[in-house]
């Protein structure tokens, strides 16, 4: 069964850390939560089956993480960090600290 974590071991940690310095920037800790309509677990498990189908491919694991993502939603023509979590059914969630 898909879930969060499976959709988040797709996202890059750079686009992760780039997104929790954004929430730190504003004061709050960053966490993930499915979007309103629920993880996308056909789009997320579609991913994973072509990054194991690709797996042994020496062109696929000379790409980035990022550009493998372009590979799979080539409709974007470039996705990014937003993208890809509105793709897989993923909501950041700026948590502000308690008083």
């Amino acid at each position: 069964m898909t879930d969060l974590d499976d959709a988040l071991d797709l996202l890059p940690e750079a686009w992760h850390d780039d997104i929790a310095a954004d929430a730190a920037s504003q004061g709050c800790t960053l966490g993930y939560t499915a979007a309103s309509g629920g993880l996308r677990t056909e789009t997320i498990e579609r991913v994973q089956r072509l990054f194991a189908a690709r797996e042994g491919d020496a062109d696929w694991l000379d790409m980035s993480l990022g550009q493998q993502l372009d590979e799979c939603f080539p409709d974007y023509n470039g996705i990014g960090a937003f993208e890809l979590l509105a793709e897989l059914g993923v909501a950041t969630v700026y948590v502000l600290p308690a008083d």
